[in-house]
């Protein structure tokens, strides 16, 4: 898996990402967008924005909010990435 797929397989299943909602909407997996800004060798310090779904009490979706924030990315040895915390 390249590290493009892994950082973008971890942001469509961690629950950190729902830190940046502003709503307490759903996340819309296919808006998530990342920039690598800071890389150290334990490390990955990403700038991420995506849509949030903001649904009405009839479940029905009423808007979209743009969110973003930073996330640090903790690797392994393997440069694997095994923790995920909002910055």
């Amino acid at each position: 898996m390249t590290e493009a797929q892994a950082i973008t397989d971890i942001l469509q299943h961690c629950k950190e990402l729902s830190a940046f909602c502003s709503q307490n909407g759903w996340i819309i997996n296919e808006s998530i967008d990342y920039e690598i800004i800071e890389r150290r060798p334990d490390s990955l310090l990403i700038y991420v924005t995506f849509l949030e779904s903001i649904m009405e009490g009839s479940g029905c979706q009423c808007d979209q909010k743009s969110c973003y924030g930073r996330l640090r990315l903790k690797l392994n040895e393997q440069e694997e990435i095994v923790g995920v915390k909002p910055e």
